[in-house]
């Protein structure tokens, strides 16, 4: 038996491309004992749809049944399967169908045992349609296309395909309810999957000929697989689509114009043209399609604004309708349109500022349709006026008289007398002498200090002219250009930056300026040296002036009170007795080779001078240089001899060049004055130092310091002092002791430099250094030292010298002597003397005698030795005589 399991039902309702399962079971209800009654059964399936699939499956382990599949089963035993079917897809469904399929057991054994169940299912179709759109009403023009975004959704649940009157036919148009000459744009079949949503534009076009008003437009779909169309049933929508139609307003008034935009230049800086504050716009206003009133306006504008004026000037065959603002555009038979000229005069204020002016839009519009109009904006700029002023006020100077090297201030006044913003520049255009060559100057404008200035402002601004410290006297010219930010036309119509040009008449003075200087890299204003030495200070001499001139050489001494320096004004050396000062010219021979040029003496009353050397002027004791042209410069060596008595001070002397027309108060030097002290140190004067730095020996005491005799050839200690009371130190100090019989012989030793006669000089010691005093020292830094004196025969005076020869340079040489005031000599100086004498005596006769003895012995040896000779040749002489007797025999 095939049975259904408990709450399976044989009725199942699915719908297209969906499967159901149907619950059953099978069992051997044959009876009998379990293992006779046994059979194999078979399952098959019956009555199975086209696009219909069924299959049966074990419901243990799900696996198929096919109909050859054996299913043994004992008596009383069952098993447990199920049915899937499965409807067409959505593609392959038309329609309702009922699948009615059978399910069929037999017996292996018995073809008779059989069992069959019959099951029901539906697949139900549904078809649907559904239509939406973004918006239901639009509003176009004449001649326009209306739009509409339509949406059409298939609702049902198979594949469809939906359809839409063709508005070609007249069916179709009287169903989309078209007007005449309407046209209609959109797909007239869509398919769709189930739920799925498409959209599609619909245009309709509304010919140019429609009258104004309100239109309904219907749009219509159905399902094309459901044949009865029911909106109920969903397989049928309609659209209600509204489209409103105004009169067209594009193209319906044009206004042509070939330039929208003017510039004009205010009346104060145009005074030749007729209306240079106005500009006037022609336009042609055409109306299109038919004829209407047109009205004007400029909206946005009031009458006279910002004293601005607006008119706008019709043609004489155009007058206003009776209602008082419109105008009659008539289009004429077979015309489509028809067209007059506008103009529009616009005026701007004499007072405008340069940039843009006024924007005034002129409209035109159809009588009752506001929207249905036309309009351009036309714009009047002002153009940019670039005006400069400038001026210079030359204050209480206003000749410009000025001197070589001189720095003037001009201060320079800019003002912007055009109608916009500047940001200016000012330069210098050339400086040129009388004859028109171009020089160099030094003017210095403060450029990155120029500011931009409005309209009506200025700028004040310091021009520094610096006057060349080289210029030759003369009239000069100085031209200065002030420059716009952009380029104008100037009075002759030439494009240019140039806004004005300021010329200054610069008179440069005869001027007279002597200078004295020193090269740091070569001299030094500072000297050190000694007494009764000579010092050398190479100083450059020049005439800074612009014209000839021969100066003299003055120097001048000073004081000091306290801390400070006080000049004598009138030249010479003051109180600096044995001091001068003379000059000499330096030449350079070579590259590294100079020569000091002697200045030729003469009388101030000569009827000439050398031409290219310094004279000394003998009567009036003035030193005085050749002439010397503007800018020229001469090596001087001022050469200073210092009295050897000088203190040991430092000095300070002033060198002064003065010009040949004497000082600023004599209309000479410009800044040569008598002061030199502060401010008042001119540069036609140089102030040179020279320090006095000398040690000062001095043999203060000396003195034995026992008894003033001893035995000859014994030592007598002398105890020496010597102070050095000068401001330096001493080095390798030499002090000797030197004996005369003399006791006035400090004389002559200082008359040869400190220096004893050589065979005086008994004894020499060195010191290695004295210092200088310090403050608490005022008798001067004293050393002790102790010389021995040998002890000759007799008694002498002996003297203590330092530094013999004069060897260190000191302040003094005159206290470098001193003698000893007791006489030192032996302990018996006559005996002593007399032995002395007899010892001198004795030693001569001695070797006279010594010598005769000598010869005597001599002459003894001699004669004995002369009797041997002559007994050995006589025994030789026989010796002969008796070998040659037998030989002979």
């Amino acid at each position: 038996d095939v049975e259904f399991e408990e709450g399976e039902t044989f009725y199942h309702v699915i719908e297209p491309g969906e499967q159901t399962i149907y619950n059953l079971s099978m069992n051997n209800s044959t009876p009998g004992p379990k293992d006779l009654v046994a059979d194999t059964y078979g399952l098959n399936i019956t009555g199975v749809p086209t696009n219909w699939t069924a299959t049966l499956f074990f419901a243990e382990n799900h696996t198929a049944i096919f109909p050859d599949t054996a299913i043994f089963l004992e008596g009383g035993e069952s098993i447990r399967f199920y049915l899937r079917v499965r409807a067409p897809s959505i593609y392959q469904a038309n329609g309702d169908e009922l699948a009615e399929i059978r399910v069929d057991a037999k017996s292996y054994k018995d073809p008779a045992i059989r069992s069959e169940i019959t099951t029901l299912t539906l697949m139900d179709v549904v078809h649907g349609i559904d239509l939406d759109a973004s918006h239901s009403v639009a509003d176009v023009e004449q001649g326009q296309t209306a739009i509409f975004s339509i949406t059409i959704t298939n609702t049902g649940n198979v594949a469809d395909t939906f359809l839409f009157w063709d508005p070609q036919t007249l069916e179709g148009r009287q169903e989309w309810l078209l007007p005449f000459a309407w046209d209609v744009n959109f797909p007239m079949s869509v398919q769709l999957d189930p739920q799925q949503t498409v959209t599609k534009n619909l245009e309709i076009n509304v010919p140019t000929s429609e009258d104004p008003g309100a239109f309904v437009i219907l749009l219509k779909g159905w399902s094309a697989g459901e044949p009865i169309k029911s909106v109920e049933k969903g397989t049928y929508d309609i659209l209600e689509l509204g489209v409103f139609v105004s009169i067209r307003s594009s193209n319906n008034i044009m206004m042509n114009i070939s330039d929208q935009s003017a510039r004009v230049t205010p009346a104060p800086y145009m005074p030749a043209a007729l209306e240079p504050n106005c500009h006037t716009f022609e336009i042609d206003v055409t109306k299109n399609f038919d004829s209407g009133d047109l009205v004007f306006s400029t909206p946005g504008t009031t009458e006279s604004e910002d004293n601005w004026t607006i008119d706008v000037i019709f043609p004489t065959g155009l007058p206003l309708n009776p209602d008082g603002v419109s105008r009659p555009w008539i289009i004429l038979n077979g015309d489509e349109s028809r067209t007059h000229e506008v103009k529009v005069k616009i005026c701007a204020p004499d007072d405008s500022i340069a940039g843009l002016g006024k924007a005034v839009t002129l409209k035109a519009n159809l009588k009752g349709y506001p929207k249905i109009s036309a309009s351009k904006i036309l714009q009047v700029d002002i153009n940019h006026v670039y005006q400069l002023d400038t001026s210079i006020d030359l204050g209480e100077n206003p000749e410009l008289l000025v001197n070589p090297g001189e720095s003037i201030i001009l201060p320079t006044t800019i003002m912007n007398e055009g109608n916009g913003p500047d940001r200016f520049d000012y330069t210098l255009a050339r400086v040129t002498d009388s004859a028109g060559v171009d020089v160099i100057w030094d003017i210095e404008v403060p450029r990155n200090a120029l500011e931009e200035l409005d309209v009506g402002s200025e700028q004040v601004f310091d021009v520094l002219m610096n006057i060349p410290q080289q210029v030759p006297a003369g009239d000069y010219t100085v031209v200065f250009n002030t420059y716009s930010e952009q380029s104008y036309p100037d009075a002759s119509g030439r494009m240019t930056r140039l806004r004005d040009v300021t010329t200054l008449q610069v008179t440069v003075n005869e001027f007279y300026d002597m200078q004295i200087s020193m090269d740091p890299t070569v001299e030094n204003d500072v000297k050190t040296t000694a007494p009764g030495r000579i010092v050398r200070f190479v100083v450059n001499i020049t005439n800074a002036g612009n014209v000839p001139d021969v100066p003299s050489l003055d120097n001048h001494t000073s004081t000091r009170t306290g801390s400070d320096l006080v000049w004598a004004e009138t030249p010479g050396m003051g109180t600096l007795d044995g001091w001068g000062v003379s000059w000499k010219v330096l030449r350079q021979v070579g590259l590294d080779l100079e020569s000091e040029e002697e200045c030729v003496v003469t009388q101030s009353t000569a009827s000439s001078f050398p031409v290219d050397s310094c004279v000394y002027l003998e009567d009036i004791n003035e030193w005085r240089l050749p002439e010397m042209m503007p800018y020229e410069t001469y090596t001087m060596v001022a050469i200073v001899s210092i009295d050897p008595g000088a203190q040991l001070l430092t000095r300070s002397l002033g060198l002064k060049v003065v010009s040949m027309m004497g000082g600023m108060e004599d209309g000479g030097d410009h800044d040569e004055s008598a002061a030199w002290d502060g401010d008042n140190l001119d540069s036609n004067e140089k102030i040179i130092t020279v320090s006095l730095r000398a040690p000062d020996l001095e043999v203060r005491t000396a003195k034995q310091t026992g008894a003033s005799s001893a035995d000859v050839g014994d030592s007598i200690p002398i105890r020496i002092e010597i102070a050095n009371v000068g401001n330096v130190h001493a080095t390798n100090i030499e002090v000797i002791l030197c004996e005369y019989d003399d006791d006035d012989m400090r004389g002559e030793i200082r008359k040869n430099n400190n220096m004893c006669d050589e065979e005086s000089i008994v004894m020499r010691q060195e010191i290695g250094a004295i210092d200088k005093p310090d403050d608490s020292q005022e008798d001067g830094r004293v050393v002790e030292l102790y010389m021995l004196y040998p002890v000759t025969a007799g008694t002498k005076n002996v003297y203590v010298v330092v530094d013999p020869g004069n060897n260190i340079v000191e302040a003094s040489e005159g206290n470098n002597v001193l003698r000893i005031s007791d006489e030192l000599g032996s302990s018996n100086p006559f005996l002593d003397v007399a032995g002395e004498v007899a010892g001198k005596v004795a030693l001569p006769t001695m070797i006279v005698l010594l010598t005769f003895a000598l010869f005597g012995v001599l002459f003894l040896v001699g004669k004995g030795r002369r009797a041997d000779v002559k007994d050995r040749m006589a025994e030789q002489s026989s010796l002969k005589s008796v070998l040659g007797s037998e030989d002979s025999d």
